[in-house]
């Protein structure tokens, strides 16, 4: 319920409010412990989700009632650029957000109990802007503020993109097609120092293709590079001591892709691409290309649809089935309790190793992505190290059930003590050494 403020008890609770805002700020930390520090950032973060919330309402009570036109507004986001000096994107996207909130009320209850982030609550409202999906929404409301109050965002947000290509298919099939159709590249020359820039634009599937074999070089080189670190540093080989930036390594992983690609001998090959789909998914996709009408409720289950690639990106089943009948498909088999069990043979491909049945196990955890199994790591890709979850020296089993995906990094500390435990919904934490419970909470 919300309460009704006469403008001087407003004016009052906004002071106090500036107050306690000051108080904060001027906080020593110095004397308060890592685990009270963690749960003071903790508390703070939905107290900021709480204040988003507030911030967002009294942004749908001046789009609603036009008091932006007192100072000659247009519009509210014209006096959101105005009054807070915002970017376009970033006003916009609060009014799309305070309208879209109108649609969705158990996500505004939560998002004001400070249980959904704001960016998962930006992404919402940018999904069910698209008035194709109108039907949809009413039903959507509780699966979205449920999911949201567990995921992470790449994990929301790649669910959130499956839920609207089913809610709306045509125009994901159409906006896919239209992508693939502005496909382009071009190698220009610089007439003023020789020096030579690569740019180009790609549809999904071309997209995610490249993307795999690029980041399979871009490790190569990365590999090559902590190799000669530790010829000269020995195991005190750090960061720093790489012969090149990043950005240096991805260029010279594109020169080496072109030079092997000029050295192949014989036909090309068709270069193996791990597609993520559901049966469901798929099986729906192969009746439509047979002219059935299959209609499809979105809102069935937000997690169990999936149709991506490696990394995450989102395919359009049409692309995934002209993949399978005309490139390479591996048959992928899980058990009750979702692991995978079965790479199976190729049909037209390669028998798969162990390797890539833990990434595929560390994958189907994470439908935004391959990455580590840290909560809040950004390490992804195949950099990835795989290791047993119940180490080897405690008799954990080498198989793929006991396999996890982790940064270099956090494959070093966990070897400290740090135990990872998969809740009964699914989600994995963390649990300290010291054994005194899991680790600060997720809000």
């Amino acid at each position: 319920m919300i309460d009704t403020f006469e403008p001087n008890e407003l004016d009052a609770a906004l002071t106090a409010l500036e107050h306690a805002v000051c108080s904060v700020q001027s906080a020593s930390l110095d004397g308060v412990s890592p685990k009270e520090e963690l749960a003071l950032v903790r508390r703070l973060e939905v107290l900021r989700r709480r204040l988003d919330h507030g911030t967002d309402q009294a942004v749908g009570h001046l789009d609603a009632g036009a008091a932006f036109s007192v100072d000659g507004h247009k519009t509210a986001k014209g006096a959101l650029k105005a009054i807070g000096r915002l970017s376009g994107p970033e006003a916009h996207g609060r009014v799309q957000t305070s309208r879209a909130l109108r649609r969705l009320p158990l996500v505004e209850a939560a998002y004001a109990r400070g249980e959904i982030p704001t960016e998962h609550v930006r992404a919402m409202a940018r999904t069910v802007s698209n008035p194709r999906v109108a039907e949809w929404v009413p039903d959507a409301d509780p699966i979205f503020a449920h999911h949201a109050t567990k995921l992470g965002y790449d994990d929301f947000v790649a669910a959130l993109r499956q839920w609207e290509a089913l809610a709306d298919a045509d125009g994901a099939d159409q906006a896919s097609d239209q992508s693939h159709q502005r496909r382009n590249a071009a190698l220009h020359e610089s007439a003023i120092d020789g020096t030579f820039r690569l740019e180009g634009g790609f549809g999904a599937f071309q997209g995610a293709v490249m993307a795999e074999i690029f980041e399979r070089y871009e490790t190569a080189e990365l590999h090559a590079d902590w190799a000669a670190a530790r010829e000269v540093h020995g195991d005190d080989a750090r960061v720093e001591h790489l012969a090149r930036t990043p950005a240096q390594r991805r260029a010279d992983a594109i020169v080496e892709i072109f030079r092997r690609a000029d050295a192949a001998d014989g036909p090309s090959r068709e270069p193996l691409v791990n597609i993520v789909v559901d049966q469901d998914t798929f099986e729906d996709e192969v009746r439509r290309a047979a002219g059935e009408d299959v209609p499809v409720d979105p809102n069935e289950d937000l997690t169990t649809r999936r149709c991506h690639a490696f990394d995450g990106t989102p395919l359009r089943p049409s692309e995934v089935l002209a993949a399978a009948v005309l490139g390479h498909v591996r048959r992928v088999v899980l058990d009750s309790a979702g692991n995978v069990i079965d790479l199976g043979r190729r049909q037209r491909l390669f028998t798969g190793s162990a390797r890539d049945a833990a990434f595929l196990q560390a994958l189907l955890r994470s439908p935004g992505g391959l990455g580590c199994l840290w909560p809040g790591c950004d390490g992804s890709g195949r950099c990835l190290q795989v290791d047993h979850r119940d180490p080897a020296r405690h008799r954990g089993p080498t198989d793929v059930a006991n396999s996890d995906a982790y940064c270099g990094f956090h494959n070093r500390i966990k070897e400290r003590g740090f135990r990872p435990v998969r809740d009964p919904d699914g989600t994995w934490t963390i649990h300290r050494p010291d054994g005194q419970g899991p680790p600060t909470p997720p809000v």
